[in-house]
């Protein structure tokens, strides 16, 4: 099985919600890769990132598609509130940069308190989508911290989803997917 099965699955979800209506924040931006399947989808993406070369290359990227409706944010996804606070989506794929430096890591204590903040600010029926990978020492962490998270989660107000791969070797990706219920 591929590695990025679990990134197929979580794209083929996303693609059954987010419409050309949504505003959509991804959280982590890498590569670019998201950002640009998002803006395919979306009415405008804001997408964070705190290096500057996933910034050069997300640019570029969207650059030879010929996206516009794309910020392109260099700065810490947990400072989102300074940016962005009303939005449907929150796309996240943790972990580090594929082709960059694999000692610079989302860090559980900065995705716990953006998730904190996207929770509270994201559209009633929105959805959180978090490709979470345990297979490294930091992701490992981050992958325990946000598990004793979501337990504490209110069940009444969210509905957490986990996807995961159970009958695969050294600790594959999952996905998280927690939809904010409509207030009565």
């Amino acid at each position: 099985m591929r590695n990025s099965q679990i990134l197929d699955i979580t794209h083929n979800l996303i693609k059954t919600y987010i419409t050309q209506d949504d505003i959509v924040i991804d959280m982590t931006m890498g590569n670019g890769y998201d950002t640009l399947f998002l803006s395919r989808l979306a009415k405008f993406v804001y997408s964070f990132d705190i290096q500057d070369k996933a910034i050069e290359h997300t640019q570029t990227l969207l650059n030879q598609h010929g996206v516009t409706n794309v910020k392109c944010i260099h700065d810490s996804h947990e400072n989102i509130a300074n940016y962005v606070n009303q939005f449907k989506y929150a796309v996240y794929n943790l972990g580090y940069l594929p082709t960059g430096d694999k000692h610079i890591t989302t860090k559980k204590e900065s995705t716990i308190h953006s998730l904190d903040i996207v929770l509270n600010h994201i559209a009633d029926e929105g959805i959180i989508f978090m490709v979470v990978y345990p297979g490294h020492e930091q992701g490992y962490e981050e992958s325990t911290a946000l598990e004793d998270y979501l337990k504490k989660l209110n069940k009444i107000k969210y509905k957490t989803i986990k996807t995961y791969l159970p009958y695969q070797d050294n600790k594959p990706p999952y996905l998280i997917t927690i939809y904010k219920q409509k207030r009565t």
